[in-house]
């Protein structure tokens, strides 16, 4: 079919002229073309307030949040969402043989009381709720600044690409046990700060800050401007953890993730590379080495004895 054929097919149809491809539409200036990807606004549309723009661009990193409202489920972990006053609570589930256990806010919603089953399928399989899932606002938290510039000894635990939710609980309840500052992460190498984090958490994500970073090397150049001694734990390193750590003082202990480590440029950034001590070989049926979690603990152990 010719392209005449065709413009003409479209004007029987449509009642329109079909453009030739050096006209301009009315309102067009016939000098100008639209750059690629340029939106036109229209009556449907309306363009980006400028106050909003900036608002979005001044936003800072290092104030905990995960991007969005999130479930949180079981008995320890809601109880302390709800006695928290700076959590804002959307919705409460709750089944009817649990719903005289739990003690609601006056500025909690009204719960929805549900048959078990129905509220298994609301929140993610094998999730262990215990009659209770709250769907909670993300914690705001003071940026890292702000705490690593408080006056005295302190703790803070950065976890450099550690994804495992259930190691990352874990990690917010010895940063509680051993009063740690903050737990710092990585904007897009961590768990969403509920569900399964909050569960093993037991209730330490409502009290242990949680500082979303964009840039972890920097981060930990930030804190030593300041005067804070960063140690990163390495195997392979002749320092033993407690040599490194002893004295007291403002220390930064950072964890790589289980396999690869510590990434090299946040290796290069520490001030010291320490090691846990451990008597068994690399060898088949010995350990290797320590679960990430349990590493923390000993090298926050350490830190606070000494």
């Amino acid at each position: 079919m010719s392209k005449n054929s065709r413009n003409s097919g479209f004007q029987r149809k449509t009642g329109k002229k079909a453009l030739k491809s050096n006209e301009s539409r009315p309102g067009q200036d016939s000098g100008q073309k639209r750059a690629y990807g340029m939106r036109s606004h229209g009556a449907m549309t309306r363009p980006r307030s400028p106050k909003a723009m900036d608002a979005k661009r001044s936003r800072r990193p290092g104030s905990g949040h995960e991007g969005g409202s999130g479930w949180i489920w079981g008995a320890h972990a809601c109880n302390a969402a709800l006695a928290n006053p700076r959590r804002t609570i959307h919705e409460i589930l709750l089944t009817e043989h649990s719903a005289v256990r739990y003690k609601l806010p006056q500025t909690a919603p009204p719960p929805k009381i549900l048959l078990p089953n129905v509220l298994d399928k609301a929140i993610p399989r094998e999730a262990v709720h215990q009659g209770i899932a709250i769907k909670a606002a993300p914690l705001e938290w003071p940026h890292l600044e702000a705490i690593a510039d408080q006056d005295g000894d302190g703790l803070i635990l950065v976890l450099d690409q550690i994804t495992d939710p259930h190691n990352v609980g874990a990690m917010l309840r010895l940063c509680s046990a051993f009063g740690v500052r903050a737990l710092v992460m990585q904007t897009r190498k961590a768990p969403p700060l509920s569900g399964a984090l909050a569960k093993v958490a037991v209730g330490c994500l409502e009290t242990v800050p949680v500082c979303l970073e964009t840039n972890i090397a920097n981060t930990l150049q930030n804190l030593q401007r300041i005067g804070w001694m960063v140690t990163g734990l390495a195997g392979e390193n002749d320092l033993e953890l407690k040599d490194a750590v002893s004295g007291g003082g403002q220390h930064v202990i950072v964890m790589g993730a289980e396999g690869p480590g510590l990434r090299e440029r946040v290796r290069k950034t520490c001030d010291q590379l320490a090691k846990i001590p451990m008597m068994s070989h690399p060898v088949p049926g010995q350990a290797e080495s320590l679960n990430v979690a349990t590493a923390a603990a000993i090298a926050l152990y350490e830190a606070r004895r000494g």
